[in-house]
């Protein structure tokens, strides 16, 4: 009697202590978590991956159950230096009579570049068998915030009927971590920029030919811009804007040469664009073109000027250019770069007219979607 009592281990008695000092914890189940396998470049992504777990499992089965984390760094003889692959269930001798194991891999999706894959293996420790496998595709640490909704999809896979001893332990990691925004495409697309850029402007003397037509210094110029777009189609949208935009600096007398002082001008331009749209998870592309309408507001500066550059309404006027933008919050960040060609196509015999005006253009702005469209559309 007296050797059988020294046999027994240290464990037994933790056991026995913990179901009679706490009796509330008695009914719930140990996990064993191994570490989260992988190659160097999904390393960090693995071991965030792993904290998680820790943290959200429990909340994830409803208090039902408690993890236990395997220490790789002191294996018995039994299992090899690093643990089994995770497609192969956990030794008994380092899961400390949990009922049920956890093991899991990571990798870079080779479809998504910069994404990862990562895999867990539910096993039920009695008879090494395996529950169930699924993954999950994750950019970064912040896809890891929803983690509870995959686990408890992994719990899920447990049978309501089986046995298991009971045993509690404790892990806190402390992470903090902000919940993303994934990407949806949706209907409407509001957005504001603004920028500068620069503008030519040409003119005649009335004779109505190319080598009488003579072109003014580049003007400075700046805008500030709404638009809308609608998305009919997955890689189309069709944008609408309303553009105000003021250039200026100095001119030159039409006919001499010598300087005249400087000169400003205010318009509007009413664009319509087709924008070919190539959008993912953190970045949205865009090439677009289009037709406006110019509409001039005010002239002031030179009074010579003023006189030559009596610039009407002009329809068409036609731009084209390309956007990139980045997810940021709930919208996009984006730089915009156009360039804009409007004209009196039609009217070239009063000497006042100008046969064009050019501009080149570089924006910074944001948008935001509204209405998510449905699955399928």
């Amino acid at each position: 009697m007296r050797g059988k009592h020294r046999s027994l281990s240290p464990v037994f008695f933790f056991l026995l202590f913990s179901l009679f000092s706490f009796p509330s914890l008695a009914a719930q189940e140990l996990i064993a978590l191994h570490p989260v396998k992988g190659p160097e470049e999904a390393e960090q992504i693995g071991g965030l991956f792993f904290s998680l777990m820790l943290r959200d499992l429990p909340d994830a089965g409803e208090g039902k159950y408690t993890t236990f984390p395997i220490d790789l760094t002191r294996l018995p003889p039994d299992v090899p230096e690093g643990g089994f692959p995770p497609w192969i269930c956990p030794s008994p001798s380092i899961t400390a009579g949990a009922a049920y194991a956890i093991t899991g891999e990571a990798a870079p999706d080779p479809d998504y570049p910069g994404a990862f894959r990562i895999r867990l293996y539910l096993w039920q420790m009695d008879g090494d068998r395996l529950l169930g496998s699924d993954e999950m595709t994750v950019t970064g640490p912040d896809d890891l915030e929803n983690l509870s909704v995959f686990l408890e999809w992994v719990l899920s896979w447990i049978p309501e009927d089986v046995p298991v001893d009971p045993l509690v332990v404790y892990a806190e990691p402390e992470i903090i971590m902000v919940q993303p925004e994934p990407y949806e495409e949706k209907w409407l697309y509001l957005g504001v920029r603004g920028g500068g850029g620069y503008s030519q402007w040409a003119y005649d003397f009335g004779n109505n030919h190319a080598s009488a037509t003579r072109s003014m210094s580049s003007f400075m110029s700046v805008n500030i811009a709404l638009q809308a777009a609608l998305r009919p189609l997955h890689f189309l949208e069709l944008q609408t804007e309303l553009n105000l935009v003021s250039e200026f600096g100095a001119v030159e007398d039409l006919h001499t040469g010598a300087a005249d002082g400087s000169f400003s001008s205010w318009n509007l331009t009413f664009p319509l664009l087709a924008k070919l749209v190539l959008q993912g998870e953190q970045i949205k592309a865009g090439l677009f073109g289009g037709v406006y309408l110019y509409l001039p507001l005010t002239q002031t500066g030179s009074s010579m000027a003023r006189d030559y550059f009596k610039y009407d309404a002009v329809f068409p006027g036609f731009v084209f250019g390309l956007s990139m933008g980045w997810k940021m919050g709930p919208g996009n960040l984006f730089v915009d770069g156009r360039f804009e060609y409007d004209g009196r196509w039609f009217h070239k015999s009063h000497r006042e007219e100008i046969y064009y005006r050019s501009a080149v253009r570089l924006n910074i702005g944001y948008e935001m979607g509204f209405f998510p469209k449905k699955k399928g559309e």
